[in-house]
């Protein structure tokens, strides 16, 4: 599968931006990227048939991506109304979170596309089901992740957690992005130095980048995108970078398909 999947510590980790930045970055380097939301709550569908996702909203504001009917219901494979854990959003619509749905608009991506950049739902420990959880879903999609990480008192214990888990099922690990979603107080400036330090150094993890709180754009609007330009630059180099040396250590893997 030519693609990664962006994972966070927890709910409002700053997964969204990160995602749709990203697809930006691929796309401003004429890599053919598309975002894909395996699981969207807080959505549904429209009364023509058609998925709704906030998150989906988000990533055709940083990249102006449009696609056509079949490919939006391939990004948005399972949409469900409630927003809360997907496991209620499913049993409260009495619908299944079908991973096979999942599995299939995927392998269509990733044929028509050079690159697959799937959004996860909340932290990876999250039921889709009464018996399944993200991390069934990350591992049927077979997709190294990039981990999102907010950076704030109390994101260590978080991340490390994460880390551990990953590595249990070994999920394949790129690196992660620290993300700042409020403005920082001067005697937090501290902690918010040290976390990605000390987060690196005892889940020997590459820290990829951060992504500070832009004060003076709105999200979603152009200036925003733009002021985040900055920085994703140099976190999607090293992604490559990392995601090609991945690829190079697994025999008979070409690094296209990282």
């Amino acid at each position: 599968m030519n693609g990664f999947f962006v994972a966070g510590t927890d709910t409002d980790a700053g997964k969204t931006i990160v995602t749709a930045a990203l697809v930006r970055q691929m796309r401003m380097q004429g890599i053919d990227a598309v975002p894909m939301k395996p699981v969207q709550t807080g959505g549904g569908y429209t009364r023509d048939g058609s998925p709704i996702s906030p998150d989906f909203d988000v990533y055709c504001s940083a990249s102006s991506f449009l696609g056509n009917g079949d490919e939006i219901q391939d990004m948005i494979p399972l949409s469900l109304s409630a927003p809360c854990s997907p496991h209620l959003a499913s049993r409260m619509e009495g619908r299944a979170c079908d991973t096979g749905l999942v599995l299939a608009a995927l392998k269509r991506l990733c044929v028509r596309h050079d690159l697959v950049i799937a959004e996860g739902a909340g932290g990876i420990n999250v039921p889709l089901s009464e018996t399944l959880t993200s991390l069934d879903l990350i591992k049927e999609m077979g997709l190294p992740i990039i981990l999102v990480i907010r950076n704030v008192l109390g994101c260590i214990n978080h991340a490390l957690n994460t880390i551990q888990v990953l590595r249990l099922h070994k999920v394949p690990i790129l690196g992660a992005v620290m993300t700042e979603t409020s403005s920082p107080q001067v005697c937090d400036t501290f902690i918010l130095e040290d976390n990605p330090r000390i987060i690196s150094l005892t889940g020997d993890i590459p820290i990829l980048g951060n992504l500070p709180f832009i004060e003076k754009a709105h999200p979603g609007t152009e200036p925003f995108w733009e002021a985040l330009d900055v920085y994703m630059s140099g976190i999607a180099d090293a992604l490559f970078k990392k995601a090609a040396k991945t690829a190079m250590d697994r025999p008979g893997q070409s690094t296209h398909n990282t």
